[in-house]
């Protein structure tokens, strides 16, 4: 870990300290979780790891949490996720063999994931909306050439970088097919494909903006957006990455932010459901065909891999069960020989949380879907609809995939951000003269009102 990284995080807590919340978030945060490396890091004696962009987040998401920049306003996921970190809590100090390093570990979820959340819940509506998206796009954007550099060379820039910094990371360019699986700054090829499937989410919403303003977005995005580059390159890189569940969730995500575009949201919803039922049933069938056959018929690693995740669930069944209600803690968790690797992050966490830590992780996927479900029928706005389903699809799309791969490197921090946002959004508009919520109408009659030019 090389002390270079921590440098963020002294930057983040000096915009922090002169009240400079935003600029923490647009210019220290993002670019440091979508552009650098979660093994660019750095560690303190007696701390946690942590990456350049959860150095980052850390004194942002404190004083967000400590001093609030709205009135909080209680929601049934704020509960979920306090409870989440609880159950984690409880099983690294109860179950863990050491539970010092249960506890070290402990705190950095809480900085990824629950700051990620509060963050996510206070700092983005509705002003920051459309900034936070285009920006997030914009990071993308930048990595472009260098995911085509590694698609066609397989070599990964990042990871060339880092033994010059004195890093060593265990990850490595993938081949499959031919092909290198690109993960660009993102360390592995299937967490890249679900952070690109997010960001092509949210560029859904730039892309319905553009149609009805095509200055809105300003010059460099409405630029990007005229070519279609962001609407072609993120999917493309989903792709790229040659990850089938990520890929299988971005045609689930696309569907679902088909919704707003008919005339009757409600026929749309029924029919693109309809479709995501006969398509879902489809993929399972081809699934169970494909991994339903003897060692000596694999014909090649992609099948090998999907065979790999089937055996799991059978092979740990009955240390799931032995783990009761708290799981084994994290380290702790009995390997089952030839199986260490443990791509299901729903097993890995009733494996370390036992069925509390499952139980609660379930519930806030179903609970972030509902809630934007109901803000979809809530919302009059159209361009607020088109966000409301962006964010589904993006989340959905997020734990649809969980189910064949753990959420490591930035996902956490990335997946908790949107999950606060979500439960935060406003019906409000961007389109015209700023930024306005429905419930900002101007007064009827005239007031002084200060003005800093």
């Amino acid at each position: 870990m090389h002390p270079l990284f921590m440098i963020p995080g002294l930057i983040s807590l000096y915009y922090v300290l002169r009240g400079e919340l935003e600029k923490a978030f647009l210019n220290v945060f993002l670019p440091c979780t979508f552009l650098v490396p979660y093994y660019y890091g750095f560690r303190l004696p007696h701390l946690p790891d942590l990456s350049a962009g959860a150095g980052a987040l850390l004194p942002l998401g404190l004083a967000v949490l400590f001093r609030p920049k709205t009135p909080w306003k209680f929601r049934r996921m704020d509960l979920w996720v306090v409870l989440f970190m609880i159950s984690y809590a409880m099983s690294e100090v109860l179950r863990e063999n050491v539970p010092k390093d249960g506890m070290v570990l402990w705190m950095q979820s809480f900085v990824e994931k629950f700051l990620a959340y509060v963050v996510g819940r206070q700092l983005i509506e509705p002003n920051l909306r459309l900034t936070t998206i285009k920006r997030i796009v914009f990071l993308f954007m930048i990595q472009a050439p260098f995911a085509l550099f590694e698609f066609r060379f397989g070599r990964n820039f990042w990871i060339e970088l880092a033994p010059r910094l004195g890093i060593y990371p265990a990850w490595f360019v993938q081949l499959r097919g031919g092909t290198a699986r690109i993960a660009t700054a993102f360390g592995d090829t299937i967490l890249a494909g679900i952070i690109f499937l997010i960001a092509a989410c949210l560029n859904y919403y730039l892309v319905q903006l553009y149609k009805q303003n095509k200055t809105i977005l300003g010059e460099r995005m409405s630029m990007l957006q005229k070519y279609r580059l962001p609407l072609i390159l993120l999917p493309l890189f989903v792709y790229m990455t040659a990850s089938r569940m990520p890929e299988a969730c971005t045609v689930l995500a696309f569907l679902l932010m088909q919704i707003p575009r008919f005339k009757k949201m409600k026929t749309g919803a029924i029919i693109i459901l309809l479709v995501v039922v006969v398509f879902g049933g489809s993929v399972y069938a081809v699934f169970q065909k494909y991994t339903n056959v003897s060692d000596d018929q694999v014909t090649d690693e992609a099948q090998s891999s999907a065979i790999y995740r089937k055996q799991l669930v059978i092979a740990y069944g009955p240390t799931l069960e032995q783990g009761g209600w708290l799981g084994w803690g994290l380290l702790s968790t009995p390997a089952q020989p030839g199986m260490t690797s443990v791509d299901n992050h729903y097993m890995l966490t009733q494996l370390s949380q036992g069925k509390l830590g499952k139980y609660l992780l379930q519930i806030i996927a179903v609970e972030s879907i509902l809630t934007l479900v109901i803000f979809a029928t809530k919302f009059r706005n159209k361009e607020s609809q088109f966000l409301v389903f962006s964010m589904m699809g993006a989340l959905a799309g997020t734990f649809v995939a969980m189910t064949t791969v753990y959420m490591g490197e930035q996902l956490p921090q990335i997946l908790f951000l949107v999950l606060g946002w979500s439960q935060s959004l406003q019906d409000t508009s961007v389109l015209g003269a700023g930024v306005r919520t429905r419930q900002e109408i101007p007064e009827g009659k005239f007031r002084f009102r200060r003005v800093i030019a």
